[in-house]
Formats: structure tokens, C-alpha cells, sequence
């Protein structure tokens, strides 16, 4: 199912979890007028200035809750979108200050991912000369993908700073060709690349000498991979460790027919096998061929169909604003149900996780209707919490009421 073509009547699905009491949270609009919004990201030398990406191919500039007419980057000519394919991921270099870098990741005019890195000048405009395409083992600057849909699309650099690159399992239904589980192939993988190389560099990254497979152990698999086993993930974040969190990657992987999932990896605990096709959240899916390795990583949270039908990862709560019932929360929603939610983080050995609660905050946001159907999630830099609503054009901020 795509996740963009979803009919506005599936928005009034209903929910079996609880929920939490109206007074405690609210959703404060902060830019409207934008044209079906996929992320939204914060400036990282001007923290007044955000950023919102346009599934379309743009990407608008919102300073003080105005969007600006003009374009910060504007790559429509060179991609195709519509569907699940468009403009879906975007990403400042940590070292954003000094190397004035930032990627993105599209799907090009034949619908295969592009990660292109460019470079802004001085004043903070972008610099129309710098798109570099990042080159693949198959020397290609691209990485094919055999159908339409599932094709990840987000980017995030971690606390190690190299740059996370989730990709679906190339797409149709089912994942036919089986990419998930092939060590050939970079689909249905997490990825986890070295960007600070110099400019002169012709593939634009490096493998970082401790990725799982570079030893060719458990297996031989393509240097670039950091774990395998994910169907579509729309939208990982690290737990962030600059506020005191655990530093850990935090995967919404959307399901198939029956769950959809989230995965919680502990800070450098790569190498992790999440399942896909062989099961889909904790349930069987499809056995017909043997797991790339073992053993298979369960999620710490999957929920069945009748409760929502697309998956939007968010970000672990590490604000301060918010009543301190929700502090160490993971906040995330269900695009097609139209919902908001939220889990508590249970910690433990080696500070892996267990979910120990739902709470459904839709209402006490504005109800569905108002909210729109979630596409992304968004964090300023103090840690507070935003939301990307794809059918309503807007971005909200979650204040406390």
C-alpha cells in the first residue's frame, strides 16, 4: 500500500488503545502552505531557521513560522515523484558549521535512490555547482530499485557521526526478489557510511573500518551494510545524546498485511538481522528461504492492522518543555490511521529496550481530522517536538497545554 495515495476516509480508523487525559499536550501550528511535506529539519548554525522538505522535489525555508517564498533547493527537473517517490530525506554534516554540507536522498527521473551531497556557501544559500552523487560498490551513482515503492528515503547521522541510510526492500509486495535477506544487494538494509572525506573523493564516503560485515563475518556481505532485515523503514532517530539520551537507533519499519514495527537497537550494536520476509513484527511471514543468519531480531513494539496501516517513526522525547511524564518516551504515528502515539522505554542489559506501555495522544492534540496524516516527525535544538502533516500542507509543535 502506498503510504501517499491513501484515501483521506482510512484517516478515521479506529484505535484500541488508551488514552491519555485532554489537558497535558496540544499542538501549536507553526507553517502552513506547504505542499505535501515530508520532513522538517532544523538549522544547525541558525537555529531560528528550519527547514521543510516537499515530497515534490523542494525544499522551503520557515523562519519564524513564515515560510519563505523562495527555495532553499529546488531538484524538481531531476526526480520523479508521486507515489512513495519523490525528495525524502534530508541531513546536515555534524561538521555543518565548517564543511557546509548537507545530503539528500531522492529518487531519480527512472525511480532509483540518489544520495547527493551539496554544499551551501557563506550566506547559507546553496551553492548550485556543488551536487556531488555518492558512488556506489557497482560504481553506479545511484542504487536501482526494481519497483516503485519502498524506497526507504531517510537520512540521519548518529552519534558516531557517520551518516544512517535506511533502505526498503526494493518494493512490489512481499519483497519477491528477496533483497531483505541478499548480502549482495544494499535493499531492505540499514547502511552506515563515512561522509568527512575530502572533496576530491570520488565516491563521496568511506566504510567505517568497524562495520559488522567488513570482516566478512557472519558473513560475506557488502561493506557498506549495518544491519539487514528491514521491509520499508519510513523514519529512524537517535535516541539523542546530546539531552541525555541513550544514543540509540530507533527503526519504524512499515509492515506488509498484518504489523507494523519498532526496532530499538542500543548504541553500536550493529550487525543485527530484523526478519524481514521471514517474519513481519514477531509473526511468521514468509519461510521459503533461509534468513541471510541468524539470530533474528525481535521489535519492542509491533501493533496488528486493525489498529493502523503505515508506520511514521518519530523521535525518544529528551525536551524539557513538555509535563515530565513524558520525558524518555518514543513519540511516532500511524500515517494512514491519523494517530499519535507514544511508549514508554523500559531499559536494561546493555541498555537494550522494552516497550511498557501505549498511550494514544491523538485528542488531546486536536483529533485527526485537525492533525492530518503524519508523515514525519521533527526536533528543534532544544529537543522539543514537531510534526510534518502531509495532507494538511503544515507543521505543528507539541507544547504543553
Amino acid at each position: 500500500m502506498s503510504r501517499f495515495t491513501v484515501g483521506l476516509a482510512l484517516a478515521a480508523l479506529l484505535m484500541a488503545w488508551p488514552t491519555v487525559a485532554q489537558g497535558q499536550l496540544r499542538a501549536q501550528v507553526i507553517a502552513t502552505g506547504l505542499t505535501n511535506p515530508v520532513a522538517f529539519v532544523v538549522d544547525p548554525v541558525d537555529h531560528s531557521t528550519f527547514y521543510a522538505v516537499e515530497q515534490r522535489g523542494t525544499i522551503r525555508i520557515v523562519r519564524n513560522n513564515v515560510v519563505s517564498p523562495a527555495m532553499f533547493l529546488d531538484i524538481r527537473s531531476v526526480i520523479s515523484a508521486g507515489g512513495e517517490r519523490g525528495l525524502l530525506g534530508f541531513a546536515f554534516d555534524p561538521d555543518a558549521a565548517a564543511s557546509r554540507r548537507f545530503y539528500v536522498n531522492f529518487t531519480n527521473l527512472e525511480g532509483h535512490t540518489v544520495i547527493a551531497r551539496y554544499t551551501r556557501t557563506a550566506d547559507g544559500a546553496v551553492d548550485p555547482n556543488s551536487r556531488f552523487d555518492l558512488m556506489w560498490p557497482d560504481g553506479r551513482r545511484f542504487i536501482e530499485q526494481p519497483f516503485s515503492n519502498h524506497n526507504g528515503g531517510h537520512l540521519a547521522f548518529g552519534p558516531d557521526g557517520y551518516l544512517y541510510i535506511g533502505m526498503g526492500d526494493g518494493g512490489s509486495g512481499g519483497d519477491p526478489l528477496n533483497k531483505a535477506q541478499d548480502p549482495n544487494t544494499l535493499l531492505g538494509k540499514m547502511l552506515r557510511i563515512d561522509v568527512n572525506v575530502p572533496g576530491t573523493d570520488g565516491r563521496g564516503y568511506r566504510v567505517p573500518e568497524d562495520n559488522p560485515f567488513v570482516d566478512r563475518q557472519p558473513i560475506a556481505a557488502l561493506r557498506e551494510i549495518w544491519a539487514f532485515g528491514l521491509r520499508n523503514p519510513w523514519r529512524y532517530n537517535f535516541d539523542d545524546w546530546t539531552h541525555g539520551g541513550t544514543g540509540a537507533l530507533v527503526i519504524a519499519d512499515v509492515g506488509q498485511t498484518a504489523h507494523e514495527e519498532v526496532n530499538w537497537e542500543p548504541a553500536g550494536a550493529g550487525g543485527r538481522n530484523y526478519g524481514w520476509r521471514l517474519r513481519e513484527g514477531r509473526f511468521p511471514y514468509d519461510s521459503r528461504t533461509a534468513a541471510a543468519y541468524q539470530p533474528l531480531t525481535e521489535p519492542i513494539h509491533d501493533y496488528p492492522r486493525a489498529n493502523g496501516m503505515s508506520i511514521t517513526g518519530g523521535f525518544v522525547y529528551r525536551g524539557a518543555a513538555l509535563n515530565p511524564m513524558f520525558h524518555g518516551r518514543y513519540f511516532f504515528a500511524d500515517f494512514v490511521a491519523g494517530r499519535i502515539y507514544t511508549i514508554g522505554v523500559a531499559l536494561g542489559e546493555r541498555q537494550e529496550a522494552r516497550a511498557v506501555d501505549v498511550l494514544d495522544v491523538t485528542e488531546m492534540l486536536g483529533g485527526a481530522s485537525e492533525l492530518g496524516l503524519i508523515s514525519s516527525f521533527g526536533v528543534d535544538a532544544s529537543a522539543e517536538l514537531y510534526l510534518v502533516s502531509y495532507s494538511r500542507g503544515r507543521v505543528l509543535k507539541i507544547i504543553p497545554q
